[in-house]
């Protein structure tokens, strides 16, 4: 009787096509119920979505499906923002088809009682986001359906000013119910913000009220039953399938959320963790957590903390060998060969002058300025030509003007110079390696008008920070060059050197620049030493299939017509067979952002650019990674203590050329120990 009441209830207020905003919602409050999901528990008990700055969750059974859930289940960093000032919120709301009626209107309900769920499966949600997505990537049949639900969800506008581009609900869980033919139910949770439905029911009391609704049965397959139930929920991952899950998370939220993964520890909150975190905790620590994700969504550091019950950890695999004994050298950088090229293309291209060359290319800033505007500046994610799309900040870069001239801070010179110092003092070689943006190299796809710059030079003060960091002695690897030639035989080539729907390159492009940087290695003097100690390392073709980074940051409407991509990959393996893993006591350090983790630490794995430099120059190397934290992973070399530099022959820093314009944290002055 109870479910019943509450489905008349929806269904008599919907009856009416319109009714202004409402001090009562057409669902009833229900009696509090709190969220469970079996197996996952949050540790900090005070832990409130709307206020709190850390989330500890302790899962029992590490599946996919209880890891999503830790960390998609009312997480506060994950929340959309509130509309700009100005924007009408409330008004007169069309309730008559709710959801392009893919919720069954009848079955909306403000009490998750009030479906037909059992206790067992209401005990049993699963995270509406990272499902669809494995479900995808799995190509399982019917996964685009249940996409269509989200995305029927989160632009449901009910009629109001400002259109589905705010984000006033959306699809947030899933239940499966066992009935002759089964059924998804989807919890759809409404920002706190919006009162244009009137005081919407908030059963479990997190300050996000939600209803419930059976997805309509034509976008419920049995593939998608199945799929969810069998691997997602039942395969228990090992300490190594949990790392690789935790890096692409951090490095999928890290567009948006400014995520990266800190090293657990014993104990964590630990002596680095901010005062105001620890303060939030009351004093409280937690022992040998698996995952500790730090994030800075809007410029204050959060904390995603999961612990593994029994103590697995997710730490990294490292193969440690003997440290290799090499006699000190003095550093031997070679900046003269990139300047030369630089000012011949400053001669070629702007006649001697930086402003006229940036007068030369005004037509394609002109061009790019364009599609910025053609996009609310809340979405990151550009739809572009041809599949591919572009990430906002990238673009903004490109045509972000002189690099030497940011704000203090924002400024990469005097601190790329700094670092160079630093290790040169103690006896260290270094080569700066800038990856160049998906538009520098495809500016064709982007908009019909890039046409006419393939091949060129678009960002002229990328070449002039290369210039000036060469004048002051800082050698880098310009893998731009290379790029726009290599860019001439995509029309033959497996795949492109960006991926389609990704902000990151591809196999193709990852090991063009392993080659390059290899082949600067073997000239230094000190490499005959290390080749003599040479290892046989080979490879193995593989492919995997995912969406990329920016198809989940593209308008509503844009995102079902992108399908996962399939992407190649060439996995490193020892002799043995076993995979190439990165050695912390290797003289050679890669040290980089989100470029040099795809493909290594995520997707196929031991199969990135510190795996292939590994490959080419015969021995491995030592990773030093930070998701979008290019600029100042420095910190994290630099914690080992400026002693642990006394057994590096090198420093390659690799990371993306956007992070070079008003990266959205300060460039920090390296801090020695």
């Amino acid at each position: 009787m109870i479910r019943r009441s509450f489905a008349l209830s929806a269904m008599a207020i919907f009856a009416g096509a319109c009714h202004p905003g409402l001090g009562h919602s057409p669902w009833p409050a229900p009696a509090p119920m709190a969220a469970i999901r079996a197996h996952v528990r949050t540790l900090n008990a005070d832990y409130r979505r709307t206020r709190s700055n850390v989330l500890v969750r302790e899962i029992d059974a590490p599946t996919r499906a209880n890891l999503d859930y830790a960390a998609y289940h009312a997480n506060f960093m994950i929340a959309d923002p509130a509309p700009e000032v100005g924007v009408a919120v409330g008004g007169a709301a069309n309730t008559s088809a709710p959801f392009k009626s893919l919720l069954s209107r009848a079955s909306l309900t403000g009490d998750v009682r009030g479906a037909p769920l059992t206790d067992a499966e209401q005990g049993a949600p699963f995270a509406f986001a990272p499902l669809v997505e494995y479900l995808a990537a799995h190509k399982i049949p019917g996964a685009d359906l249940l996409e269509d639900v989200g995305v029927a969800v989160r632009s449901e506008d009910w009629g109001l000013a400002g259109g589905s581009q705010i984000v006033r609900q959306f699809a947030s869980e899933v239940y499966i119910h066992h009935a002759a033919t089964p059924e998804l139910w989807v919890k759809v949770e409404f920002q706190p913000w919006f009162k244009a439905l009137g005081d919407l029911p908030d059963q479990d009391g997190d300050g996000f009220p939600e209803i419930y609704g059976r997805v309509a049965p034509d976008h419920v397959t049995p593939a998608v039953i199945a799929a969810t139930e069998a691997g997602y929920s039942q395969k228990t991952f090992s300490p190594a399938e949990i790392k690789t899950w935790a890096n692409q998370l951090s490095g999928y939220w890290y567009p948006s959320y400014n995520t990266d993964l800190v090293v657990p520890g014993s104990i964590w909150p630990h002596d680095e963790t901010e005062p105001d975190i620890k303060a939030e905790l009351h004093g409280r620590t937690f022992a040998s957590p698996a995952i500790v994700m730090r994030g800075k969504p809007q410029g204050k550091p959060t904390y995603n903390v999961f612990v593994i019950a029994g103590g697995a950890s997710s730490g990294p695999t490292l193969v440690h060998s003997a440290a290799l004994a090499m006699p000190r050298t003095r550093p031997s950088p070679r900046p003269a060969d990139v300047m030369d090229r630089l000012r011949a293309e400053l001669n070629t291209s702007g006649d001697g002058s930086w402003e006229k060359w940036a007068a030369a290319v005004a037509p394609f800033n002109a061009m790019v300025r364009a599609v910025l505007r053609a996009t609310p500046a809340t979405i990151k994610g550009i739809v572009g030509l041809d599949g591919f799309l572009f990430y906002r900040n990238s673009l903004e870069y490109a045509v972000g003007g002189d690099l030497e001239i940011q704000p203090p801070g924002k400024n990469p010179l005097p601190i790329i110079v700094q670092f160079k110092k630093e290790l040169e003092s103690r006896g260290v070689d270094f080569l700066f390696v800038p990856v160049p943006t998906k538009v520098e190299v495809l500016p064709d796809k982007i908009d019909r008008r890039g046409k006419a710059f393939g091949g060129q030079v678009v960002n002229p003060y990328e070449r002039k920070l290369l210039l000036d960091l060469g004048a002051a002695g800082v050698e880098t690897i310009d893998l731009l060059p290379a790029f726009l030639e290599a860019r001439k035989q995509d029309a033959t080539a497996a795949e492109p050197l960006f991926q389609h729907q990704d902000t990151h390159w591809t196999d193709r492009g990852l090991r063009l620049a392993a080659d390059l940087i290899g082949a600067r290695i073997k000239q230094y003097p000190w490499y005959a030493n290390l080749a003599a100690r040479g290892q046989q390392l080979h490879v193995q073709t593989t492919t995997f299939t995912r969406h990329g980074d920016l198809q989940s940051r593209l308008p509503d409407a844009e995102k079902h017509k992108y399908k996962p991509e399939t992407l190649y990959a060439h996995q490193v393996l020892r002799s043995d067979g076993s995979p190439y893993e990165d050695d912390p006591d290797s003289p050679i350090v890669v040290l980089g952002d989100s470029f040099t983790g795809v493909y290594e630490l995520t997707d196929s794995e031991h199969a990135g650019v510190s795996a292939h430099l590994a490959l080419d120059i015969g021995a491995s190397v030592d990773l030093v990674m930070s998701y979008g934290g290019g600029p100042n992973v420095r910190q994290k070399l630099m914690r080992r203590g400026v002693e642990a530099l006394a057994t590096k022959k090198l420093v390659v820093w690799i990371m993306t050329a956007r992070d070079l314009y008003n990266y959205w944290e300060e460039w920090e002055p390296l801090k020695l120990k």
